[in-house]
């Protein structure tokens, strides 16, 4: 919310350096009615000479009432302008392949050799902290599904329990792909209220347990409207580790089928680059709406300034009407 203050007729305000303008010309002339700055001795004279006093306050009232009435004619306001952004946000979840594999060390990050875990974590982060008006929930999988956070606006949350991820959170070997989507589909499909869903699926490996098929998984989200990204994590050639070469049974034409099926797109990830712009892309092609609309309330203060200006004039008035006769 933001507030000021403003004149609404401010061409009004001019008047108030005639007014000025009009008491030099009288001091300098000498008038009896001229402003004259208060002594003793004035005050005596007044004192002395009642008539001259009711004259002065009168001229004095006179000059207050206009300079009110033209603060009032140029109407004095306090404007408070309040914004409201309506956002019709995007449900997310992430499905996150904690399988054994995902600790091959084939990517670099800051010229550092880095496993498939630690560089999905970095980059999902980075695209939660971009979506701050969507609901997002994660589902992590290897062997069997366990879901780690319903769909939120507490990104700190999505987050932390994503940078605390390891393998050996879910203690069974392999990897069910369909039953990571089946799980995922079934948090988006709990919330009625959203009208665009998507599941993000990131996997290394091929789909080799679980009890639904990845495809029969993906035609049910279809179903439910639900749009799946599939991206595929890590180099074909694999990398040494422990001795040994580790490599990865990649199974992209069952991933490319699971997001044609449903809508989506479907990315691989072979370094740091291609998997920022894999989410880069996803964050281009799902977009928040967002309205924004401002709502102006003024409050008038003219009627402040009308009132002590007529309270004024009739002051002005009263002590001329009201002075003493010149005495003979």
């Amino acid at each position: 919310m933001t507030e000021h203050f403003q004149f609404a007729q401010p061409e009004w305000l001019y008047v108030l350096p005639f007014i000025l303008c009009l008491i030099i010309l009288r001091r300098r002339r000498g008038a009896e009615g001229s402003i004259t700055y208060p002594t003793v001795r004035f005050i005596s004279s007044l004192a002395r000479n009642p008539q001259s006093l009711a004259g002065k306050i009168g001229a004095i009232c006179f000059v207050l009432a206009a300079a009110a009435l033209a603060i009032a004619l140029a109407r004095p306001q306090k404007v408070e302008d309040k914004t409201f952004r309506t956002v019709n946000g995007i449900d997310i979840m992430i499905a996150f392949d904690l399988s054994y594999s995902m600790e091959t060390p084939d990517m670099v990050l800051n010229r550092m050799p880095i496993n498939r875990l630690v560089a999905a974590k970095h980059v999902i982060t980075q695209f939660v902290d971009s979506r701050p008006d969507d609901r997002i929930g994660i589902v992590g999988f290897a062997g069997k599904t366990k879901s780690f956070c319903p769909l939120t606006l507490d990104h700190a949350l999505v987050n932390g329990i994503i940078r605390d991820f390891h393998p050996r959170m879910i203690q069974a070997d392999g990897t069910a792909i369909g039953s990571a989507i089946a799980a995922a589909a079934t948090r988006l499909d709990d919330r009625k209220d959203t009208k665009s869903k998507i599941i993000i699926l990131v996997t290394d490996g091929a789909s080799n347990s679980g009890q639904i098929s990845p495809l029969v998984a993906a035609e049910n989200a279809a179903k439910l409207g639900i749009k799946i990204y599939t991206i595929a994590v890590g180099t074909e050639e694999g990398t040494l580790a422990n001795g040994m070469v580790v490599q990865s049974e990649f199974d992209e034409p069952t991933l490319r089928k699971i997001a044609q099926l449903t809508g989506g797109e479907h990315f691989r990830a072979t370094n740091m680059a291609s998997f920022n712009k894999a989410f880069a892309s996803i964050g281009k092609l799902e977009k928040s709406e967002a309205k924004v609309q401002t709502v102006r309330h003024i409050e008038e203060y003219f009627m402040y300034f009308l009132v002590t200006g007529a309270a004024l004039t009739l002051l002005g008035l009263s002590l001329q009407v009201l002075k003493p006769a010149p005495a003979p």
